[in-house]
């Protein structure tokens, strides 16, 4: 009996090698009892109408949409349904093949672009997507009022995409709600709470010092904030603090950060001071915590110095390592900028390793800044610009931070030599570009002091020597270069006439110095410098020439002019006056 069995099995076996399973369909496609491959193509042709055909969406109190998997970028799992189908076991083939049981569905899927249900979901958000609304506590003089939370909703991406793999003919399109962060409960509970802090006037006192909070005080004061558990009540420092300051603000001091006593040359430090204000938000937080309580405690906290003694000792700044002055003539305007400059240079603090940057240091030159208007270099030229005369500012502080024997990064010369400055040691600025850079490179603070009256402003740094020692030469000049005059054409000018925009000034020439930078026995730096100055250029513009009188008829008589000079003068055109060119004049004072 056991071999008749096995030989039905085995016969079995051989009638369904190769085909798929009697009573199994794919998307709807019988495919039993065909081959793989003749199944494949079958369902390969009806995934292809159904990949252009439409799919319903349907969503609840608007119209329906319609999609077709192509607008999805969908691809069938062909071989998978295949696969799928063909993956069962003998004694359910030969249940079948004798027409028991039910007819095995095998769902086909398609893979879907993110891409693409991304859009379709935010198409359906737009038109049916709702927005949650947190609940929020209202203040009004002394009334709270709640304005309660609404659930919203939104396109489930997740359930949209795992009904879409199918693509059938018709889905309803999922919503997912979304909570609001803030509740109506959460919400109330905080109503409670300001009620309660409403209730009744509060007193803040510290010894013989009170003041009292009203209710209409503390209800200016609420505020409301999100939070982990939903909303959160607080109370605004600084509506407490206009309040108690009145009572409590002769208890308050400001911190004093260490400062630096200079006398002559040697510097000691002045020790810091902390100071205290008081902690309203301490006070703050003490009067929501015991609503019970009608009095409460004054709070103070230490304010720490920026600077403390012991910051300031580890600077180690204790002697004056250089200096340098420059000179310039009193009352012109650009006086104004450089002792502008000098009051908010003077005190800076460059700690070892750190680098100064003048524009930084300074920021963009302007009238709310406190600068004015006064003469710079601009493309070989004098004009007028606010914040002129700041290179005067530059070259003595590059000439302090030479001499003291620190990194210089980054400074521009002037186009034209200036003889007030140093040959060649000089620097000057503009917004942003060219700059003065240069980095404390030694292992102590440096304190910057600047200061400038009406005809000098001298710049003094000071930190410890360690052996710091500056040596310097100057070349003598060559590849001298003399001015030369620049004439350009203005027909806005009378007829024959010339204006001097600018006098001649200095030649340019060429020429070097040097820096030996060293700490003790050690040479640390060994530097040249080679300076090119442009010549210092006159600019003169010309009107259109003068027109020749007419040539008289023959025979005719010249007009008279009773008093007419022997020879015509120009007449002077508007504007500057108007004159010949000299052959060389002074520079007028450049920034």
């Amino acid at each position: 009996m056991a071999v008749l069995g096995g030989l039905v099995l085995g016969g079995a076996w051989l009638a369904e090698r190769g085909l798929l399973p009697p009573r199994t369909s794919v998307a709807g496609v019988e495919v039993g009892g065909r081959t793989p491959t003749a199944a494949r193509l079958i369902v390969v042709n009806q995934a292809a109408k159904r990949v252009r055909a439409p799919v319903v969406l349907r969503r609840t109190g608007g119209s329906d949409v319609e999609i077709t998997g192509a607008q999805l970028g969908a691809t069938p799992l062909v071989q998978q349904a295949i696969e799928q189908a063909d993956g069962v076991g003998l004694l359910s083939r030969i249940v079948r093949r004798l027409g028991l049981g039910e007819t095995r569905e095998v769902p086909l899927r398609y893979t879907l672009r993110p891409e693409q249900i991304r859009r379709l979901a935010d198409e359906l958000n737009r038109r049916l997507a709702v927005a949650p609304r947190d609940a929020r506590l209202v203040v009004r003089g002394t009334t709270t009022t709640v304005r309660p939370s609404q659930v919203g909703r939104t396109v489930s991406v997740g359930r949209l995409t795992a009904q879409l793999r199918t693509l059938p003919a018709a889905i309803d399109v999922p919503v997912a709600t979304v909570q609001p962060h803030v509740t109506t409960q959460s919400a109330t509970a905080a109503q409670r709470l300001a009620d309660s802090l409403l209730s009744r006037p509060r007193r803040i006192s510290l010894g013989d010092v009170s003041a009292t909070l009203s209710p209409a005080q503390l209800a200016r004061a609420i505020r409301v904030e999100t939070a982990v558990s939903g909303m959160r009540l607080t109370l605004d420092p600084e509506v407490l603090r206009a309040r108690l300051r009145r009572a409590f603000g002769t208890l308050e001091r400001p911190a004093a950060d260490a400062d630096f006593r200079i006398d002559g040359t040697r510097v000691t430090v002045v020790a810091a001071r902390p100071g205290r204000t008081l902690d309203v938000e301490r006070i703050g937080r003490s009067l929501l915590a015991n609503l019970r309580a009608t009095t409460h405690r004054a709070r103070f906290v230490a304010l720490p110095p920026a600077l403390t003694t012991e910051q300031a000792e580890q600077l180690k700044i204790t002697e004056l390592v250089s200096e340098f002055t420059t000179y310039f003539p009193c009352c012109a305007p650009r006086v104004t900028n450089i002792q502008r400059a000098a009051e908010l240079l003077d005190g800076t603090i460059l700690r070892p390793g750190g680098t100064f940057s003048l524009n930084d240091a300074l920021g963009r030159r302007t009238e709310a800044n406190g600068f004015v208007s006064a003469p710079q270099i601009l493309a070989g030229r004098l004009e007028d610009a606010v914040g002129g005369g700041i290179s005067q500012v530059a070259t003595t502080l590059y000439n302090a931070a030479f001499f003291a024997g620190l990194r210089l990064d980054e400074h521009q010369p002037h186009e034209f030599y200036i003889s007030r400055y140093p040959m060649g040691r000089e620097a000057t600025v503009s917004w942003r570009s060219p700059e003065l850079i240069f980095t404390n490179d030694w292992p102590v603070g440096l304190l910057m002091k600047v200061q400038a009256g009406d005809t000098g402003i001298t710049v003094r740094f000071y930190s410890t020597k360690l052996g710091r020692r500056v040596e310097t030469t100057t070349g003598e000049p060559y590849d001298t270069v003399a001015p030369r005059t620049i004439t350009t054409k203005n027909p806005s000018l009378e007829p024959g006439t010339r204006d001097v925009i600018q006098d001649a000034g200095a030649s340019g020439f060429t020429v070097q110095y040097t820096r030996e930078v060293w700490r003790g026995s050690t040479l640390k730096r060994d530097e040249t410098f080679t300076v090119r100055y442009r010549p210092q250029n006159a600019y003169v513009e010309v009107g259109p020439p003068k027109k020749k009188p007419a040539k008289p008829k023959p025979g005719a008589k010249p007009p008279v002019q009773p008093g007419a000079p022997d020879e015509e003068v120009p007449a002077p055109g508007k504007g500057s006056a108007q004159q010949p060119v000299p052959d060389a004049g002074e520079a007028v004072s450049p920034s």
